[in-house]
């Protein structure tokens, strides 16, 4: 029953995700997600929502299973947490200053904590398997390279989107699927 909740929320945030960047253009900072927020609040909200959950569940049964004796991911779970919390709370305008600063501050929060406790997950399970080796360059690359994007052209939907989105696939497919576990060939 967990395990297809677990999955249905992330094929669910995957599909709202998708849709909800139609509202804004892909490539413009006018398209970001946050931006697009201001026209339709609920739905960035669920949004949030569903991103969080369906990520953290899928965050929260991987360290349990692949890396039982770590505690240091549930800092990062609080901070990632109190992250989306402040980006949807308040709201990405300008004209409301400390609303805006605060905003970015949980947005910033939420993007940072995330990306470490996902890098992190790969990374200290490195050795397992070649799977796991390069997918952890993969994840690094995804976002070293959406990092750069972002400095360079701002915030746009495409550029916020793709690590969420990423991590929002190959999360259940690490939890579900043996693609992650070393292959054993029979001897000869």
């Amino acid at each position: 029953m967990r395990k297809a909740l677990i999955i249905a929320v992330s094929a669910i945030a995957v599909i709202f995700t998708l849709w909800y960047m139609h509202f804004g253009s892909l490539t413009e900072n006018s398209g970001a997600l946050s931006v697009t927020g201001l026209s339709h609040p609920v739905y960035f909200t669920i949004w949030g929502i569903l991103a969080f959950c369906g990520i953290f569940s899928n965050l929260f049964l991987a360290y349990k299973q692949l890396l039982p004796k770590y505690r240091f991911q549930n800092l990062l779970f609080a901070m990632s947490a109190i992250g989306m919390i402040l980006t949807l709370a308040f709201d990405f305008d300008y004209s409301l200053y400390v609303q805006y600063i605060l905003h970015c501050f949980g947005s910033l929060l939420f993007s940072v904590s995330t990306a470490a406790c996902v890098f992190l997950l790969f990374f200290l399970n490195f050795s397992k398997s070649k799977m796991f080796k390069i997918f952890t360059y993969i994840i690094g690359a995804v976002l070293i390279i959406d990092l750069g994007m972002l400095l360079i052209f701002k915030e746009t939907a495409l550029i916020e989107a793709v690590p969420v989105l990423f991590a929002l696939i190959i999360l259940p497919v690490l939890n579900f699927t043996s693609f992650f576990k070393e292959k054993e060939y029979a001897s000869r």
